[in-house]
């Protein structure tokens, strides 16, 4: 494993744990909307079963991708995030 591997898999481990973090302490409002999308899941699970195998794979391969790219932007904006606290803790002379 390459060091850009190891980066990329520490920084997916951290940013797991915080989202698991986070998910404890999330008020009702949050808790309805992940509700809400678990009903929805079950419901197009369901539609996309009434598709034709060429349509199903497509909308598969789209859900697929999407998800690819926001795992890929949550990374860079983790990294992102880490980059300007360093900065801005340079700025104010803490570093």
């Amino acid at each position: 494993m390459d060091k850009n591997e190891i980066f990329e898999s520490v920084i997916r481990e951290m940013t797991e744990a915080a989202i698991e973090k986070r998910k404890e302490t999330l008020d009702d409002s949050e808790l309805q909307l992940y509700a809400e999308v678990t009903a929805l899941s079950s419901q197009a699970h369901e539609i996309v079963k009434s598709l034709s195998e060429d349509q199903q794979n497509i909308l598969s391969d789209y859900f697929e991708k999407t998800n690819l790219i926001a795992d890929h932007e949550c990374q860079h904006l983790y990294v992102q995030g880490a980059k300007d606290c360093i900065g801005l803790l340079k700025k104010l002379g803490a570093l």
